[in-house]
């Protein structure tokens, strides 16, 4: 008997280390290797139009190259200010911005106007945290517009989200790292 009972618990022990080791492959998702797929689960609208995205890119590429922390900083506080959603005095235009996401479908609508709403509340917060970026703009429309993505990923309508494996680990809440 003892035998038997060392042979079964030879046979199982590799599927419970097995067990152990896909566990422990999915404590983290790889940032380097997914990130585009992981922040790119739920389907955001746009949150400009076409003409200002043009607009800010043709009065930006003369200043600076694409692709630099830079541009990216200066193209959405551009857009921001643009679309009016970004006053002069770097403060949140909620009216006009909520003018703009009328034009979402119902379930973005209210998902994505709760982000703005939520982000608006930490307001100050946001602008604290921009002194700390050095940029040749000012990178508040960045950190509110992080804000309000990563609100809307969290809350993402379950129709705007992308059935794919990296997703659904998001889903589940496994963390992110850099390998």
């Amino acid at each position: 008997m003892p035998k038997r009972f060392i042979l079964l618990l030879i046979s199982v022990l590799p599927v419970i280390f097995y067990q152990i080791w896909q566990t422990k492959a999915k404590e983290c998702i790889d940032m380097n290797v997914h990130a585009r797929k992981a922040i790119s689960c739920c389907r955001y609208g746009t949150f400009c139009t076409e003409a200002v995205d043009e607009k800010c890119n043709q009065e930006l590429r003369p200043q600076m190259p694409p692709n630099t922390p830079n541009f990216t900083v200066c193209l959405l506080d551009c857009t921001y200010r643009e679309m009016g959603f970004l006053t002069e005095s770097n403060e949140i235009d909620l009216q006009k911005y909520a003018a703009y996401l009328s034009l979402l479908d119902k379930n973005h609508r209210i998902v994505t106007s709760g982000a703005v709403g939520n982000c608006a509340a930490i307001e100050k917060d946001i602008l604290r945290d921009v002194e700390n970026i050095p940029s040749k703009c000012s990178a508040f429309a960045l950190l509110f517009h992080a804000c309000v993505i990563k609100l809307i990923s969290i809350n993402c309508p379950v129709e705007r989200w992308k059935a794919t494996e990296i997703c659904k680990e998001v889903k589940e809440g496994i963390s992110m790292c850099n390998s």
